[in-house]
């Protein structure tokens, strides 16, 4: 299923540390930026990192970098839901300038299975999840 429907925003200041040697912020620091957003989502939503042996395992991200990110800025990380299966979902996240919407950095995707730890497979989506993604 598709939904396309957003779920979260953060904003988040880069810092001088992000920046690389040719001046720019890292790519690396993209991840970290859409991490952060999908964390902060997870704990405003009460979704548990582990609970019962259970929890949240990235399988698959990819980021496509349209523009480089200079220090000092601010971006907006928009978090959205773009499918949802038994096992897994599926987020997309913009990375935009906070002081000027128009200028779009990056979008990237991330695909997350909730995983058995013990069992090493995947689980079910256990309500609450459900509930956060808006199920």
């Amino acid at each position: 299923m598709t939904t396309g429907k957003p779920v979260w925003t953060e904003t988040i200041t880069v810092r001088w540390g992000d920046m690389d040697a040719l001046g720019h912020v890292n790519n690396t620091e993209y991840f970290r930026y859409i991490e952060q957003a999908r964390i902060s989502w997870f704990t405003a939503r009460h979704i548990p990192m582990v609970e019962y042996d259970c929890g949240p395992v990235i399988v698959r991200t990819s980021c496509d970098f349209l523009k480089a990110i200079v220090y000092p800025a601010t971006v907006v990380v928009s978090t959205e839901i773009t499918s949802i299966g038994r096992s897994s979902f599926t987020v997309r996240h913009e990375i935009r300038d906070a002081d000027d919407p128009a200028v779009h950095y990056a979008n990237a995707d991330a695909v997350v299975v909730w995983v058995n730890h013990a069992q090493g497979r995947s689980a079910p989506l256990p309500k609450k999840v459900l509930d956060a993604l808006g199920q």
